[in-house]
């Protein structure tokens, strides 16, 4: 079997198999990590989720950097990455175009989009559809097939663009990713809910009351002598509150555990009080 034909079937496998199927936990990227697709400088990432429970696969540093942002975003409800286009449609488009399809070896290739997204807004439920380029990778050919997926989403009556990586909330999201190893008690096996129920408060006020005179770091290992846990258990707890929204920061301004860190409760007053205020 020539290698053009494997990887028709391939694809016909791909479909067969349920890929670009599904909704949240159900599910499935129609092109995941271990496909040996060629990534980005190396970003093939698995991330599990914190809206749909499954794993999501990323193919380039600017696709996770978008999906850390997704996962902070309170109204976006489920996160379908890799998502496939019909490929007769896209065919139709094309030809239209005067564009030649994306293919691989002369076989067309089902195209797919980065993220369609749900979003929960005033009047129920809507999707919408983001790709993450970075601006040096517009090209003329990049564009020409940015245009087959917009005019395919136009005629589903949805909405889609691209979002440029250099747009994106970086500081917001490198603090997502310094904290998201936290978002479930398991990573830490000697941790458990009634631990961080009993030590969440002490650890709160220890950070309050020090009115930003001292790094983040300082005071949870204090935490740690003062509650004769393994060293780093506390700092875990602070991330594990901050990426589960029980306390606040503010995700502008970078957190550094060199630095001291101001911290607001649920209710969003302040529990921090700059020391220079009256």
């Amino acid at each position: 079997m020539n290698i053009d034909k494997k990887f028709e079937n391939r694809q016909k496998k791909m479909i067969q198999d349920g890929r670009g199927q599904g909704r949240g936990k159900e599910y499935v990227p129609f092109i995941q990590a271990h496909d040996n697709k060629v990534a980005s400088h190396g970003w093939l990432t698995r991330h599990l989720g914190w809206k749909t429970g499954r794993i999501h696969h990323t193919l380039s540093e600017h696709e996770r950097s978008y999906l850390y942002y997704l996962e902070w975003l309170d109204f976006v409800t489920d996160i379908r990455e890799q998502y496939p286009l019909e490929m007769e449609r896209t065919k139709e488009i094309a030809k239209q175009l005067d564009i030649k399809h994306a293919e691989y070896k002369g076989v067309p290739v089902v195209m797919t989009t980065d993220f369609n997204i749900t979003l929960q807004s005033p009047k129920g439920e809507i999707n919408v559809v983001r790709t993450v380029k970075p601006p040096h990778k517009l090209t003329k050919r990049t564009l020409e097939l940015f245009e087959i997926e917009r005019r395919y989403f136009s005629e589903l009556g949805i909405d889609w663009c691209v979002i440029l990586s250099s747009k994106l909330p970086k500081v917001l999201i490198k603090n997502v990713e310094w904290m998201c190893e936290a978002k479930y008690i398991e990573t830490r096996p000697s941790l458990d809910h009634e631990m961080i129920k009993l030590i969440s408060p002490e650890l709160l006020t220890f950070i309050v009351e020090d009115r930003g005179n001292t790094a983040i770091s300082k005071i949870c290992l204090r935490g740690d002598k003062f509650f004769g846990l393994e060293n780093g258990t506390c700092m875990f707890i602070l991330q594990y509150e901050l990426v589960n929204k029980n306390w606040e920061t503010d995700m502008s301004i970078p957190i550094k555990e060199s630095k001291p860190l101001l911290v607001r409760n649920i209710r969003g007053e302040s529990l921090y009080k700059d020391k220079n205020s009256g």
